[in-house]
């Protein structure tokens, strides 16, 4: 494996970008900042030393509490904007932190919390392979025999 494959953008992680093509989110789009950037690390830090030992059993944090502190962390520091989310009526959802908070909680929306989650898993990938392939210097596909 070349070093270079391992690159990430340090920029998009800390400062965010737009991410599509979530796969079985249509056409949703979600301006995210890196999963466990600096500022999603001292949250969860924070957030974890505050749990009680009531809810830390055998040294292990409570699933439910867990839950709460990474969609905490989530909606402060990872979430910043959607694009192509709907109401019922189809009408285009505004973006706030109090409504995407609610939704990072809810168990019926654990889809859209899983699609946080995956957007800022990719959005430092490195895009050189993307930019060549736009710049038309990928290998050209077989027709086939």
């Amino acid at each position: 494996m070349k070093l270079s494959s391992l690159k990430v953008d340090a920029a998009k992680i800390e400062g965010g970008a737009w991410v599509g093509n979530i796969p079985e989110m249509g056409d949703l789009r979600l301006k995210v900042c890196g999963l466990q950037n600096a500022r999603y690390r001292r949250l969860q830090s924070k957030l974890t030393d505050a749990i009680p030992r009531a809810k830390r059993q055998g040294g292990r944090i409570d699933p439910d509490e867990m839950d709460r502190v990474t969609a905490i962390c989530l909606r402060e520091t990872v979430l910043m904007d959607w694009s192509g989310l709907e109401n019922e009526d189809g009408s285009p959802l505004s973006y706030s932190k109090e409504v995407a908070g609610e939704y990072l909680t809810k168990p019926e929306f654990r889809r859209f919390r899983e699609a946080v989650i995956y957007a800022a898993s990719v959005v430092g990938e490195d895009d050189a392979e993307a930019d060549k392939a736009d710049e038309g210097n990928s290998p050209i596909a077989s027709a086939g025999p």
